[in-house]
């Protein structure tokens, strides 16, 4: 984590802009008063990063009339800016870069002159409760908000000119047809808030799991299945590497994924997309991304290393070798930073397996806070009761500090279940959400590989 003060430590949120046009997925920005188009909004249009961005709806014109004007004429689906009543966050999201969360405005002032006081961490330290938080606080600004039209220039160019003109505001701002008025946030206890977001994540877990149900079966069909698979690779994992490839293959513009971008592109017609990667698919002829290695020799591998019986007799190396495996796991070993894990921050470059090594040992020999191992972690989410509730099992392992062990979550573990269980759970991490958003199904984007 980073503290962002400006002149005070010379970290300007001008010097991330900078940093991030290779990484950034998308931006999600939620910051109220904005005066430039040059700080963010600029950036994410020449860059061809999607952006959606959530300002202040009142009386003062918190967004100056000149930036929504700028949003409608780009006339662009990946370039959103949507007006909130009741809204006072500084917010921006970098995906797969880093988070802000502080005073800042978009503002020339707020980002150079202003005593401005913030935090800056990078996408390794966010862990699973912080992206569920931010998640929830985009979905609140959205479901309250109002869309940019021309209707909604029209009142806030109205309203400018009378501020201009030192008049007060009149009685027909608030009339408008344009607004989705909304009488803000109500006084909620932790519990309802815990609750309502567990039953948002098990309605979409629930959801997707059918989808990837039904896209396994059909890229398993011998009409489609590529000639290198072998013939008893289950349904659930054969449509999670169809995903996989689809996804490092078809979405990367150099680094960055441009998941969100295909998904404003195919979301009207996500049958066509899916029927467009499944051709392209079942005509290659080697797997592009080691894809044939993961079916025929990892899966059975994790399949086997995953039972009840082998968890339970598990040792260290068998569980390095699980992480080995695991895409989500790799994934977030890559990002995490040395000092998490225990290696110096020295400026040693370490390889992969290395990084995966120092995690899977911190995993292995940590404990969460009920006392649980990563073994009694396993068989609880896998074998811990009705097969029906494993969801509601793997959300509390994810949630639940009695249960919750730092390094695993909800990607790790939702890989797992799926590499453990593919004919009912196929593989689930954060990689198969964007391969399924940029196909057109709008699902979340969760945290991890």
């Amino acid at each position: 984590m980073q503290l962002m003060m400006g002149g005070i430590n010379g970290n300007y949120l001008t010097n991330i802009t900078l940093q991030a046009t290779a990484e950034t997925q998308e931006v999600l920005a939620a910051v109220a008063y904005s005066t430039e188009m040059d700080l963010l909004f600029d950036w994410c249009w020449d860059n061809g990063i999607p952006l959606k961005y959530y300002g202040r709806l009142d009386e003062g014109v918190a967004v100056r009339p000149s930036i929504l004007s700028a949003f409608l004429s780009r006339q662009s689906a990946r370039f959103q800016c949507r007006l909130v009543q009741h809204h006072h966050a500084k917010v921006i999201w970098w995906r797969e870069y880093g988070l802000y969360i502080g005073s800042a405005n978009l503002t020339a002032s707020a980002w150079y002159k202003n005593v401005e006081v913030g935090c800056f961490f990078p996408e390794a330290e966010i862990n699973e409760d912080m992206a569920a938080d931010i998640l929830d606080l985009f979905d609140v600004l959205d479901r309250n908000s109002s869309p940019l039209t021309d209707e909604l220039l029209a009142v806030m160019l109205k309203r400018a000119k009378q501020i201009a003109n030192s008049k007060p505001v009149s009685d027909e701002f608030w009339k408008s047809p344009s607004f989705n008025t909304w009488s803000g946030l109500v006084q909620t206890g932790k519990k309802k808030a815990s609750d309502r977001r567990r039953e948002s994540f098990l309605k979409e877990w629930h959801s997707t799991l059918q989808q990837l149900r039904d896209i396994g079966n059909v890229v398993s069909a011998p009409e489609n299945k590529p000639s290198w698979i072998n013939a008893d690779a289950p349904a659930g994992a054969q449509g999670d590497q169809f995903l996989h490839a689809h996804y490092y293959q078809r979405t990367f513009d150099g680094r960055r994924a441009n998941y969100a971008d295909f998904f404003e592109q195919n979301k009207q017609d996500r049958d066509a997309a899916l029927r467009e990667a499944i051709n392209w698919w079942r005509d290659l002829a080697t797997a592009p991304s080691d894809e044939d290695i993961m079916l025929n020799t990892t899966a059975p591998m994790l399949r086997a290393a995953l039972t009840s019986e082998a968890i339970d007799e598990m040792g260290y190396d068998g569980f390095r070798e699980i992480c080995m495996g695991t895409h989500a796991i790799k994934d977030y070993a890559r990002r995490v930073p040395n000092k998490a894990v225990g290696l110096l921050e020295d400026g040693t470059k370490y390889k992969i397996p290395e990084k995966v090594d120092a995690l899977s040992k911190r995993i292995w020999n940590d404990k969460s806070a009920g006392g649980r191992s990563v073994q009694q972690l396993l068989l609880f989410i896998l074998y811990g009761g009705p097969e029906a509730q494993l969801p509601e099992r793997l959300w509390t392992s994810v949630y639940d500090p009695k249960w919750k062990i730092e390094g695993l979550g909800v990607s790790a573990l939702g890989e797992l279940v799926g590499w453990a269980l593919p004919d009912r759970f196929p593989p689930r991490n954060g990689r198969t959400s964007k391969s399924l958003k940029s196909l057109g199904y709008d699902v979340t984007v969760h945290v991890g590989g």
